[in-house]
């Protein structure tokens, strides 16, 4: 009983990190351009449980905040009474020149086809911070993590057929990603945990094999 009330801290801040957070990227081809929709959001919930107030994360997009991204980038606020977060739509000619709108698109070398993540962020101080000397609190943080997820939807439009799809390894081995036909579309799914694997894997694009 020691040893679970030990864990409990650490597996409120765990659920914080993990169930609060839903992230969904996605790719088609519409009248001779990419769309790409991208959303994140934060539960008002459980943010609250914390005492947190996740609407001061996402109260203004300003100049610094958006520069990594195209000119033409459309945000719109996502609050509602669960949620808050933003949208992100984008509409690229696969002909541009801007090379931030070139950084957005897929590209295709022989039978690959390599698909920017958004969340391919290399930081890994929320790991570090949930790491623990505790082995069964480790293994307890790596089940929760493990639970989160975020989805890439990839339409059939852009990509007909995919064999496997991964995360090149920084070594020998590689991350096998999960894929979900979805009819239209392809569902990918990476748990957040992986994400924080920087290095072990490169996931600034994923690495996608066309059957």
């Amino acid at each position: 009983m020691r040893k679970l009330l030990r864990l409990l801290p650490l597996l409120f801040i765990l659920f914080l990190f993990t169930s609060c957070i839903d992230y969904v990227q996605s790719i088609t081809y519409k009248d001779g351009k990419y769309q790409m929709y991208y959303k994140v959001t934060l539960s008002k919930v459980l943010f609250a449980l914390g005492d947190e107030d996740p609407e001061e994360i996402f109260e203004s997009f300003d100049e610094e905040t958006l520069e990594d991204l195209p000119e033409n980038v459309d945000v719109k606020p996502v609050n509602t009474d669960l949620e808050v977060g933003a949208e992100f739509t984008l509409s690229i000619d696969p002909k541009t020149t801007d090379e931030t709108e070139k950084s957005f698109l897929p590209t295709v070398a022989g039978n690959k086809c390599f698909i920017p993540f958004l969340l391919g962020d290399k930081d890994s101080s929320i790991a570090d911070a949930m790491k623990s000397d505790d082995n069964d609190a480790q293994g307890i943080a790596e089940a929760i993590m493990s639970s989160a997820k975020c989805r890439v939807l990839i339409s059939k439009k852009v990509i007909p057929s995919i064999e496997i799809a991964y995360f090149e390894g920084r070594g020998s081995q590689n991350y096998s990603i999960p894929v979900f036909d979805y009819g239209e579309s392809y569902c990918l799914e990476i748990p957040f945990i992986v994400l924080f694997e920087s290095g072990l894997y490169k996931f600034d694009k994923i690495v996608i094999l066309k059957s």
